[in-house]
């Protein structure tokens, strides 16, 4: 057994049982120590380890099969999440945000900052309260984020992006474009996200906001190295790419560019190939098809 499964084993059966820390090392060890053990700081021996276990009222190779159950739920549940997030249906993950389950498997550093920034992504696509929105991406940012941290992890972008989209709302647009800066300069040379085909997300986001605010060119700009990168050998993605194309004929007709019409029937046939009737209808209000 690995030294991450022990800890973190021991911390979801005793949070399971409704333990406190102050409960299971009552006449075992101190309360720092089992502290450290649940943060994966110390590997118990096998005398501490058998008295923890006799405390849980299980056996030693019980905690291998915790873990093994956990990761499977932990795993279930984010999958769940994602499918939901990126099929916005926000309102189905602020109902899972609220099971029993999720708040007894989720409760690492980074298990918190998921359930913070979807929280956030609630609040503010939904209650629309933008601040409150705001506070709460921070907050999860900051959990993993530090000032001029190279290499973002995916889910700092997908974090800092929605900082960027609330920003806007609350018409903070310096603010704005200053996160969306960071995510692209960072996405040309981040190796831990060469691979990532749902980047599209975000080059898509950042092209809509410059379109808001009529940079044109900017967006066209932005929205071509959305499509490149889901046309990579390494990604080949179709994620948003109907809606990449859809905005490239956008901000290309705002251009004055007559490529616009191609670029509109590629998004229209993309959308047809996903079933997406809700773009489709919209491009063709923009040309006949």
């Amino acid at each position: 057994m690995i030294k991450v499964q022990i800890g973190n084993s021991i911390k979801s059966i005793r949070l399971t049982m409704g333990l406190s820390q102050k409960d299971l090392c009552e006449g075992i060890c101190s309360q720092g120590m089992l502290s450290l053990i649940e943060q994966n700081k110390h590997v118990p021996n096998a005398t501490l380890l058998s008295k923890i276990c006799l405390k849980l009222n299980i056996q030693m190779d019980e905690l291998q099969q915790s873990w093994d159950s956990e990761l499977i739920i932990k795993t279930q549940i984010r999958e769940q999440l994602a499918n939901l997030f990126y099929s916005r249906k926000y309102e189905e993950i602020n109902n899972i945000l609220n099971t029993s389950e999720l708040h007894a498997n989720f409760y690492t550093k980074l298990d918190k900052q998921l359930i913070i920034f979807y929280k956030a992504v609630y609040l503010g696509f939904i209650k629309k309260e933008f601040e409150g929105s705001f506070e709460l991406l921070e907050e999860s940012l900051y959990l993993t984020y530090f000032p001029n941290k190279k290499n973002y992890s995916y889910q700092e972008m997908l974090i800092m992006c929605n900082l960027g989209i609330v920003l806007i709302e609350l018409g903070l647009n310096h603010e704005a474009f200053t996160y969306f800066n960071k995510l692209i300069a960072d996405i040309e040379t981040n190796m831990q996200v060469k691979s990532e085909p749902k980047l599209t997300l975000i080059y898509l986001n950042i092209s809509n906001a410059y379109s808001k605010i009529n940079n044109y060119k900017e967006a066209l700009s932005i929205v071509n190295k959305g499509i490149k990168w889901a046309n990579k050998v390494s990604i080949n993605t179709q994620y948003r790419l109907a809606y990449l194309y859809y905005e490239k004929a956008f901000n290309e007709q705002k251009l004055g560019l007559k490529n616009c019409v191609t670029s509109y029937k590629m998004a229209y046939y993309l959308a047809l190939n996903k079933q997406d009737e809700l773009l489709m209808k919209y491009i063709q209000t923009k040309i006949q098809i």
